[in-house]
């Protein structure tokens, strides 16, 4: 029995040992898996990374919602609802509103191959009903027709917008010519020393002028539609359609014209009809009407 005590010292001593090692080699082992841990967590991660702040010496932004989607879409749809203004492309009109506030005495050729002369621009009539003077009624009604012109698809160009001009009837002609107008309409009022006379006239030139007879036939047609659809349109006389050679912004215009005499502001009945709201407006309506019979028959 003693023969095997050294033996088992031995065997409990070599088995400590090898416990020893094992239990070196474990702890070893453990340490390496766990170095090895943190160094992958280390390059998952920024080192030393900061907070997700706002950057340095800049001011954070405020918060907004997001803009709507749905918005958006509601403005694209209204946009494409609002339909955009369209540009006439009919022909081309140029009115005078007949006058201006002051006249102009001054002598001017009545006609390019005239010597006569007239003055510049003559003051004009007044209305014995009301008061108002003709370049005022003129300027008004013009600017009626011209609203009902563009809302008919023409294109609309003026001689004056305003009282305070000085401009003379040559050059009334001549701006319609350089607008290169495809109709010229004079827009006066007219008077007389009898009150009793009353009604619509029209003035075109005559086969006989020197200088723009060759546009009598087409000028007839356009000043004896208007007189016709004017009278039809508000139950006014129709006077006639004349044939005057002595109208300086007629003889100068290289278009067919016509000077519309809207009535007569000596009459007290038609002087208070000429500043009547509803009476202007179907007289206005004669005169597109008659306009656009006459680009019917063109």
């Amino acid at each position: 029995m003693k023969r095997w005590i050294p033996l088992a010292l031995a065997l409990l001593a070599a088995t400590a040992i090898l416990l020893k090692v094992y239990a070196s080699r474990t702890e070893r082992a453990l340490d390496e898996a766990m170095a090895q841990g943190i160094k992958q967590e280390d390059r998952s991660a920024p080192e030393d990374a900061p907070e997700e702040t706002a950057p340095p010496n800049r001011e954070p932004q405020k918060d907004s919602p997001p803009p709507k989607a749905v918005a958006n879409d509601e403005a694209s749809s209204e946009k494409r609802a609002r339909p955009e203004p369209v540009e006439n492309t009919g022909p081309l009109i140029c009115i005078d509103a007949g006058h201006q506030a002051q006249a102009n005495p001054e002598p001017e050729i009545i006609a390019p191959s005239s010597t006569e002369t007239k003055a510049k621009v003559a003051s004009g009539t007044r209305g014995v009903q009301t008061g108002i003077d003709e370049y005022v009624f003129t300027l008004r009604f013009t600017m009626l027709l011209k609203s009902k012109f563009e809302a008919a698809g023409y294109r609309v160009g003026l001689v004056r917008d305003r009282h305070d001009v000085d401009i003379s009837n040559r050059e009334r002609a001549e701006i319609a010519n350089a607008m290169g107008a495809d109709i010229y309409l004079r827009i006066h009022g007219n008077g007389s020393s009898d009150s009793s006379v009353r009604g619509i006239e029209t003035y075109y030139p005559s086969p006989q002028n020197p200088d723009i007879g060759r546009l009598s036939a087409p000028s007839k047609l356009l000043s004896t539609l208007i007189l016709e659809d004017m009278a039809h349109a508000t139950g006014s006389r129709a006077r006639g359609a004349f044939a005057r050679d002595d109208l300086t912004g007629t003889n100068f215009a290289t278009m067919p014209s016509s000077l519309i005499e809207c009535g007569y502001m000596s009459n007290p009945e038609e002087d208070a009809l000429l500043n009547d709201e509803n009476y202007l407006n179907r007289l206005a309506d004669g005169i597109v009407q008659g306009v656009g019979e006459y680009f019917q028959r063109q």
